[in-house]
């Protein structure tokens, strides 16, 4: 939600994701109502329509923030430091989907089968793109493969760490993901030998 909307509309918004997160908690999603979800916020069902066609909508919007949230976290992370030492890259972005409570909480629910996961997949390939081609002497082609192979990768990991309840320590799962991105399954087989 943008600071300049009138703070009634925001704090009904507020509410409405309030309410949402503390449903979602509890039920899955083609469970909740709106009418329940109306009940919870303290609205009328009128309201949720002055700002929603459905709950598909709003769970849009909520993705929305979420990434939104990503992208900032991202443009704070020093990403080209992980040119020469993948690890750092790695490390910044599982901090960031780990830190970031709503992001967690989010994949926690929904795991990376969401609308969720292919936009946080297409920020992370624009910011890399950004950086790697500034810094890198590669030709476009091979950079877009380079990444797309790294980014899909790295999420699939995480997605993984998350399905399997988060029992590993993200440092495992980082390190393990870094030396197979910098030298591969050789590299991985020596290290654990």
């Amino acid at each position: 939600m943008t600071k300049d909307v009138d703070p009634r509309i925001r704090k009904t918004k507020r509410a409405i994701h309030k309410a949402f997160a503390d449903l979602l908690a509890e039920k899955d999603i083609n469970e909740i109502t709106i009418r329940e979800l109306a009940e919870r916020a303290d609205i009328n069902r009128k309201t949720f329509y002055n700002h929603y066609s459905g709950i598909h909508q709003l769970l849009d919007e909520v993705e929305d923030e979420l990434i939104e949230s990503f992208n900032e976290a991202l443009s704070k992370s020093d990403l080209s430091s992980g040119i020469k030492d993948p690890l750092l890259i790695y490390k910044q972005l599982g901090s960031i989907l780990t830190n970031e409570l709503n992001l967690r909480s989010h994949f926690k629910k929904f795991g990376f089968n969401s609308s969720l996961f292919p936009k946080i997949l297409d920020a992370l390939k624009k910011s890399l793109m950004s950086v790697f081609s500034q810094k890198l002497k590669l030709d476009k082609a091979t950079l877009k493969i380079a990444i797309e192979y790294w980014a899909a990768g790295q999420l699939a990991v995480l997605n993984l760490w998350y399905r399997e309840g988060s029992q590993e320590s993200m440092d495992h799962i980082i390190t393990t993901a870094s030396i197979l991105s910098s030298s591969g399954l050789n590299g991985l087989l020596e290290a654990h030998s």
